[in-house]
């Protein structure tokens, strides 16, 4: 059997993308070990080049591995770089000494965010273990954190639509709230709602409710801003949150959104009819005309929608 063999067998293969930080000696010796692993690896010499090679791939590094020896820049200030920013804070580091370390010297590395270390001449099958117990450690928590986000993204949308959904609008008004107290800034908020919803299950059939569901929170995410928040509210009711935004300008806002949706029809039933789908909207905003007043905002423009639909639908009424 021969060395890599031998080592190969003692140290199970991962998988995964590594940054070896160090000068071209250092980086060869570890590439040589670390090929046993089969991972791909990266290079940096510089501080700031090593930096911005662990943002640009964050969400592939299992680890980096830093030698405390590199001479193009410092070593240590990258380490404590590299764990105190929230960008790089999760990618474990390895840190190579070039001589047995002391005590004062392993405490000042743990201090400063190393995970582990080993030191020079470079073990193979020692590193390569440590590199695997790290990368393991890594994997599994960058699968947690992904678990969670998708845990977060899901719980705060509509399954039907993908907008946010009725709890995530409440949360964000919250916060609304809060910055235009603070600033002095309005924000509007307007509910709108389906006219003849009704109707259209009715006629066609609950598939193609959904359908028109889904059409009109469409045409409603292509008219905001990246700023503005829009939910579905509940039934056929959606909610749109606009940051920065009064009552006037929300009016104007929901205006074209109304008139865009009008103009866009959708094919319905087995025939497949094409029907112009229109909705009634009712603006309310925190803004200096009424002091920043954000208390039951919502409710105002639920008023305000009340309004509209009385009026004949298929218009925006404001508070």
């Amino acid at each position: 059997m021969s060395v890599r063999d031998s080592l190969l067998s003692i140290v199970p293969v991962a998988t995964g993308e590594i940054l070896v930080v160090g000068e071209d000696a250092t980086r060869k010796v570890v590439l040589l070990h670390t090929t046993m692993l089969g991972v791909h690896t990266r290079q940096a010499e510089g501080q700031e080049r090593a930096f911005e090679s662990a943002v640009a791939h964050v969400d592939a590094l299992d680890c980096v591995i830093l030698d405390l020896g590199l001479s193009s820049g410092d070593p240590w200030e990258l380490l404590r770089k590299l764990r105190t920013d929230p960008k790089t804070s999760a990618i474990p580091v390895l840190v190579v000494f070039g001589r047995p370390p002391s005590e004062t010297e392993l405490v000042r590395a743990l201090d400063v965010g190393a995970h582990d270390h080993v030191t020079k001449p470079l073990s193979g099958p020692l590193l390569c273990a440590k590199v695997r117990a790290l990368a393991e450690r890594s994997r599994a928590q960058r699968e947690l954190r992904n678990k969670l986000k998708s845990a977060l993204e899901n719980a705060a949308h509509d399954a039907l639509t993908g907008m946010f959904n009725r709890r995530y609008f409440e949360r964000r008004l919250r916060e609304e709230s809060a910055h235009a107290k603070r600033h002095q800034r309005p924000f509007a908020v307007v509910l709108v709602d389906i006219d003849h919803f009704k109707l259209v299950n009715d006629t066609y059939g609950h598939e193609d409710g959904d359908r028109v569901l889904v059409h009109v929170a469409e045409m409603i995410a292509r008219g905001l801003r990246d700023d503005d928040v829009a939910c579905r509210y509940g039934g056929e009711e959606f909610v749109l949150l606009l940051r920065h935004t009064d009552a006037p300008a929300a009016r104007v806002v929901a205006n074209r959104l109304r008139q865009a949706l009008g103009g866009k029809g959708i094919a319905l039933g087995p025939k497949e009819d094409v029907r112009h789908v229109t909705f009634s909207a009712g603006v309310a905003s925190a803004d200096e005309r009424n002091g920043f007043d954000v208390d039951e905002v919502v409710s105002r423009a639920d008023a305000a929608l009340y309004r509209a639909k009385r009026a004949g639908r298929n218009r925006v009424e404001m508070e």
